[in-house]
């Protein structure tokens, strides 16, 4: 997704400009600033009063805690990809994937550790075939590569060890896991 609410503000981003509008009154929402919020952006996950944008060349991270003016405040950059991101508590789980018009061939899932906002640093880095999207519902991951892959996330060292089941009849692109459901 390319759009997320935090309060009562909308926040979209088309490949390089984030729009904020403010919804406080549902019929009638107001256009406020636009900004640059990167390069290349395709996703855009909110946790708290942080967002998070997965780009082509890495995860930006920015703060809502003025929700009508969002703060920059760091980025983990990797190689030229396709690039979504979801975010789990002080986790932020990141695929790659190449061989496309994204770039380079590494098809990848990265755990991020993001305890230190400022400075996100990668825990471990799991091989994929072709990932997509993918999702995040507690200590359940969810991630669009050769069908739908759901992993047991309790332990982010050891999730490719954790399969729980692999649908592989299912031609996902996206995943957006919610309450369980």
């Amino acid at each position: 997704a390319r759009f997320g609410l935090y309060d009562d503000y909308l926040y979209v981003v088309d490949m390089n400009r984030m729009h904020v509008f403010d919804v406080s009154v549902a019929n009638s929402p107001e256009e406020g600033q636009s900004f640059n919020a990167g390069w290349n952006v395709e996703t855009m996950f909110i946790s708290g009063d942080k967002m998070f944008l997965g780009t082509q060349n890495g995860m930006i991270i920015y703060d809502l805690a003025t929700p009508f003016a969002p703060a920059y405040i760091s980025t983990f950059w990797h190689v030229t990809t396709c690039d979504p991101v979801v975010v789990q508590d002080t986790l932020a789980y990141v695929t790659l994937r190449g061989g496309n018009n994204c770039g380079s061939n590494v098809n990848e899932l990265d755990v991020l550790s993001i305890n230190d906002i400022e400075n996100p640093t990668l825990l471990k880095r799991y091989q994929m075939e072709e990932p997509y999207g993918l999702g995040i519902d507690g200590d359940v991951l969810f991630v669009c590569d050769e069908g739908l892959k759901v992993y047991d996330a309790s332990d982010p060292l050891a999730i490719s060890s954790n399969m729980i089941a692999h649908y592989e009849q299912i031609n996902a692109y996206d995943v957006i896991p919610i309450n369980g459901v």
